[in-house]
C-alpha cells in the first residue's frame, strides 16, 4: 500500500511531459561525461539540470527532489530489466508490451510489487534509460528477448518468406511519434501461409532476424538524434537570478578557488543569494566571496 501511495506522489508531482524532458535532461549529461563515480551527478550538475528543467518546464523542482526522481527512475529500469530477463517473461521490443502467464505474473509481482504497472505497457523510455544507469543501450536486451523465441518450421517458413519478399525495408518515421516505428515492423511481421518450398532453399530465420534487429534499432537511434537536436536549442524562457548565472559571473572573476567556489554553490540555492550576488561589482564579489 505504502509504495502504492509512493507512486501516485510520483505521478501528482511530475507529468509524463515532465519526466520525458528530465530524461532526456539527464541522458544529454551523461553523454557529457558528467556522471560522478557512475552514480550520481556532483552538485554544480545538478544546479544547471534543475535550471535547464526550469527552462523547459516553468516548474522548480529543486536538487532534493531531483535527486529523489533520479534514484526512483534507476530503481525502475532495474525492475523492468530484471523482469524481462526472467524466465516466463516474453518482451516485445518494439510494442514495449510483455507477456506470461498468469501465474507467472502473479508470483513475480508478490516478490516484486514495483513491476505491476508493465503488465499492460513497458517501461517508457527503457532505451534512454539503459544509457544514462548501465551506460549501453537496450540493443542487448532486443536481442535476449528474440533469443527467447522457439519459432516453429511453419513459422520460420512464413516469417522468412515476408522479409525476402518485403526486403526487410523500414523507413524512418516522418514525426517525433515512435508509433511509426512499431507500425512499420508489425507490416514486416504480417506473413502468408502459402509458401510451398523446402527449408533447405530458404536463408535461415535468425540471419534475417539480426538484419531486422539492425535496421529497427538505426530508426531508433535516429529518433534519439532527433531529440537530442531539439533539446540543444535554445529556449525561449530565461530565468532570472539563475544559478547558472552566478556560476558565469563567478567563472568570469576567474581568481575563485574551488573551496570558495563550493561555500558559494551552497550560498546561491536560495534566490535571495542570487539576487544579493548578481547585483555586487566584481570588488565586492570578491569580498564577499574571501568572507565565506
Amino acid at each position: 500500500m505504502a509504495s502504492d501511495d509512493f507512486d501516485g506522489d510520483d505521478k501528482a508531482e511530475w507529468s509524463s511531459r515532465s519526466e520525458g524532458i528530465f530524461i532526456r535532461i539527464l541522458h544529454k549529461h551523461v553523454k557529457m561525461g558528467e556522471l560522478d563515480s557512475k552514480t550520481t551527478f556532483i552538485k554544480r550538475h545538478w544546479c544547471v539540470i534543475d535550471d535547464e528543467l526550469f527552462a523547459e518546464t516553468n516548474k522548480r523542482y529543486t536538487i532534493p527532489k531531483l535527486k529523489s526522481k533520479f534514484n526512483r527512475l534507476r530503481k525502475k529500469y532495474r525492475e523492468f530489466s530484471d523482469l524481462i530477463k526472467h524466465p516466463g517473461f516474453d518482451w516485445n521490443p518494439v510494442t514495449n508490451t510483455i507477456t506470461a502467464p498468469d501465474s507467472v505474473w502473479a508470483a513475480y509481482v508478490k516478490s516484486v510489487p514495483g513491476v505491476k504497472p508493465y503488465r499492460k505497457k513497458g517501461l517508457e523510455n527503457y532505451h534512454i534509460l539503459g544509457e544514462i544507469f548501465s551506460g549501453n543501450t537496450a540493443t542487448s536486451q532486443m536481442h535476449l528477448s528474440l533469443s527467447q523465441l522457439s519459432p516453429t518450421s511453419d513459422d520460420e517458413r512464413e516469417l522468412s518468406e515476408n522479409l525476402i519478399k518485403s526486403r526487410v525495408h523500414v523507413d524512418a518515421p516522418k514525426d517525433d511519434d515512435l508509433m511509426d516505428l512499431a507500425v512499420e515492423c508489425r507490416k514486416e511481421k504480417r506473413v502468408r501461409r502459402s509458401l510451398d518450398q523446402t527449408s533447405e532453399h530458404i536463408p535461415k530465420l535468425w540471419d534475417k532476424l539480426e538484419l531486422y534487429l539492425e535496421i529497427c534499432t538505426k530508426v531508433v537511434i535516429q529518433k534519439l538524434e532527433k531529440i537530442n537536436e531539439k533539446s540543444s536549442e535554445p529556449s525561449p524562457k530565461t530565468e532570472m537570478y539563475s544559478i547558472q548565472q552566478c556560476i558565469d559571473a563567478a567563472e568570469a572573476m576567474g581568481d575563485v578557488d574551488n573551496d570558495t567556489f563550493n561555500k558559494l554553490m551552497e550560498k546561491i540555492v536560495d534566490l535571495e543569494w542570487r539576487k544579493i550576488f548578481l547585483s555586487m561589482t566584481d570588488d565586492r564579489k570578491r569580498a564577499w566571496l574571501a568572507s565565506l
